[in-house]
């Protein structure tokens, strides 16, 4: 039986549970695509065709996440790899590990003008995923291939995840091998960050038990770790915030919950991370960028009241004015400070959840608004109703543009009657905030969700980009629900303009009935413009039923969603 430097690849995958590839087939990929039929039949790897390549660097993204697992995308040579760039600079930028392979044309034939040629004498494909990719390498020779990988996937899922890049040229892809030529044991192994120091743990436990008042900001790698610092700040009532990327590692009805700090954020968040409620602030695994700051703060995270912790060291490089920087496994602190209480007190109790079914962060001034009925839909009423009705097993992704913006301040995670459960996977592409994102993203979280109803958000305009994707989720059969708000524009840049005091230029967008495109794909869709006709629609019916399903909601284009700390970036007020 043959066996291949492309089998090589697939049986490490094998290795590591993963499921697909995703990618856009060409002839110089071929050979990859010849061992993925191998492995199909032996029951291991599948390909999932995308409809482009950023869609297919989106959708390995979109699985990382979901998984738990690498995402894996493919490509061929010239155009199949410049295609992917925006998507693999996503997975950079939001630090998710993605394998990429690209190939290349015959090394025989570099230099001589081959159909697609993207080789270091042409147009050098290896040089321009470089800058986004934590470990970018040719193979050149089959000897190289299985070091290579094992190299690449270690840095992939290490302690600072990534994009990595092998770049394979045909006749090296296709090279036989013999099977005796597998190191057996190397395994590509990972091993898991250690604890912190004990000097800096006992720092960070003497400033904490002096203070007073504690905020805990759970970021998107507390995820390992965040059973136990709930546990502690429920012992010692210490307020929670969530950063945006984090949003669904907290039920939104949680009593201690005050919302997300940073981007569209909460304004109980900033007053939970205030000097007069918090003398110190514990955030843990996260990074201090725009988002996650409310661009660069310095009344809230940016300051000396800061306890910082993580896992990720990029993350810990921004803060050398915290008090104390812990780099380490995220869940040690916490433990070591339950172990320390004399007595844990019972969970804090439950608030009765208000009559209108709100979370208590959301300020009554915006009540109205989440619960309009009549009228043009208000996008805040479409978050808060989609939200009431969503299963709690969803997995929820909101693209680039108005969708998060609304998503961050208005979809709430979990349910009251289950407060101190976590909430739904919340899932944003915020770091490059690529548009789009969300839809090819989605199609990766659905084909790593084992069924489970994934209900996507995006914009006109990123629909208008991408929108073919969810001929994917078609063909695999996957349970997507896809959300476009359709109000005829770009609308974070219509509302960013009008905000910051720029020219109305450039943001308008024909009228298109997205229900009607998606029928002719043969996608089930229905077009609302009526919280009436929403309230008509049974959507646990529609999340709980295989194959996509999209709904062309006509929204209020007039409403304004919170982004004035973005605002305040753009005109240099921050």
């Amino acid at each position: 039986m043959v066996f291949e430097c492309g089998d090589l690849i697939l049986e490490y995958l094998e290795k590591l549970g993963v499921e697909c590839v995703f990618g856009v087939p060409g002839g110089s990929i071929e050979p990859f695509y010849n061992a993925m039929a191998r492995s199909m039949r032996r029951g291991g790897v599948r390909p999932v065709t995308a409809r482009h390549e950023t869609g297919a660097a989106f959708m390995a993204d979109g699985y990382a996440r979901a998984s738990g697992k690498l995402g894996v995308v493919c490509s061929t040579a010239g155009p199949g790899a410049t295609n992917l760039i925006t998507g693999v600079a996503a997975a950079y930028s939001d630090n998710v590990p993605v394998l990429v392979i690209t190939a290349q044309t015959s090394l025989k034939r570099f230099g001589q003008g081959a159909l697609q040629e993207s080789s270091c004498t042409s147009v050098d494909t290896l040089r321009m995923l470089a800058e986004c990719t934590l470990y970018n390498s040719l193979v050149s020779h089959p000897e190289q291939l299985e070091p290579k990988l094992l190299q690449a996937i270690s840095v992939a899922l290490g302690p600072r995840p990534g994009p990595v890049h092998l770049s394979i040229p045909n006749d090296v892809m296709r090279h036989p091998l013999g099977r005796d030529s597998r190191h057996r044991g190397m395994n590509p192994v990972v091993a898991p960050m250690g604890a912190p120091d004990e000097t800096g743990l006992q720092e960070a436990q003497a400033l904490l038990d002096d203070a007073r008042n504690v905020t805990l900001v759970l970021g998107e790698r507390a995820e390992p770790s965040v059973r136990d610092w709930v546990k502690l700040a429920e012992a010692r009532r210490w307020n929670m915030v969530t950063t945006p990327r984090a949003k669904g590692l907290l039920n939104s009805y949680h009593p201690l919950n005050k919302g997300v700090f940073g981007f569209a954020g909460h304004e109980s968040a900033t007053t939970a991370l205030s000097t007069e409620y918090a003398d110190r602030i514990v955030l843990v695994g996260s990074g201090l960028d725009e988002v996650t700051t409310s661009g660069w703060n310095r009344d809230a995270l940016m300051n000396e009241r800061l306890i910082h912790v993580s896992d990720h060291p990029g993350h810990l490089y921004r803060s050398a004015f915290a008090a104390c920087t812990l780099l380490g496994e995220t869940g040690a602190l916490a433990r070591r400070l339950l172990e320390s209480q004399s007595s844990v007190p019972e969970p804090a109790v439950e608030i009765p959840v208000p009559g209108d079914g709100l979370p208590g962060f959301i300020k009554s001034g915006l009540h109205a608004g989440c619960l309009a009925q009549e009228g043009p839909i208000k996008p805040q009423a479409l978050m808060t109703q989609l939200s009431k009705v969503c299963p709690d097993n969803a997995h929820v992704l909101f693209d680039s543009g108005n969708s998060y913006l609304w998503g961050i301040h208005h979809w709430n995670t979990g349910t009251p009657a289950k407060a101190r459960v976590r909430g739904q996977p919340f899932y944003i592409g915020i770091g490059f905030s690529s548009m789009a994102w969300a839809i090819g993203a989605s199609v990766g979280v659905a084909a790593a969700a084992g069924g489970a109803p994934v209900l996507c958000f995006t914009g006109d305009g990123s629909y208008l980009m991408s929108g073919q994707e969810l001929t994917t989720a078609l063909q695999e059969n996957l349970n997507v629900l896809m959300v476009v708000l359709n109000d005829s524009a770009l609308g974070m840049v219509r509302h960013g303009q009008s905000l910051g005091g720029g020219e109305p230029i450039a943001n308008e967008l024909p009228r298109i009935d997205y229900a009607a495109m998606a029928a002719a794909l043969g996608i089930e869709s229905r077009r609302i413009s009526s919280m009436e006709s929403l309230m008509d629609l049974d959507i646990r019916a529609i999340m709980d039923r295989p194959g996509p399903f999209l709904l062309d909601v006509v929204i209020d284009r007039e409403q304004v969603p919170p982004m004035g700390s973005r605002i305040k970036v753009l005109t240099g007020a921050h």
